[in-house]
């Protein structure tokens, strides 16, 4: 055998090796509901709003948590929609289809102070 077939070889199962350790794809990953349908349902949404409502600069598919998270679509409005305390920035469409708004609160990150030790 020549000595090309036996580098071949070891490449061959070096890619094998590494093939192995990589994450494999699940099905439960996968989107049941497409962006299509999020953009029309979020498009839907914002029509209720008047003539003054945002309209959406951004459909992403990401996790919600970093370790065993499961895939959402999040949902970005151009500009913030006023509620009573908070305002309104987006939307979450889990892929069983149920929908989360997504709040921000008016007021900000609250900042607190240690006392200082004398």
């Amino acid at each position: 055998m020549s000595h090309a077939f036996f580098i071949t070889l070891r490449h061959a199962v070096v890619a094998a090796v590494a093939l192995a350790f990589l994450p494999a794809g699940h099905a439960e990953d996968a989107p049941r509901i497409d962006a299509l349908r999020v953009a029309k349902m979020a498009a839907d949404y914002l029509a209720t709003r008047g003539k003054d409502a945002p309209y959406i600069v951004s459909i992403v598919l990401e996790k919600d948590a970093l370790i065993h998270g499961k895939n959402s679509w999040l949902v970005r409005w151009s500009h913030p929609i006023p509620l009573d305390d908070d305002k309104e920035i987006g939307m979450r469409v889990r892929l069983d289809g149920s929908v989360t708004h997504i709040v921000a609160d008016k007021a900000g990150p609250k900042k607190h102070r240690a006392p200082m030790k004398t």
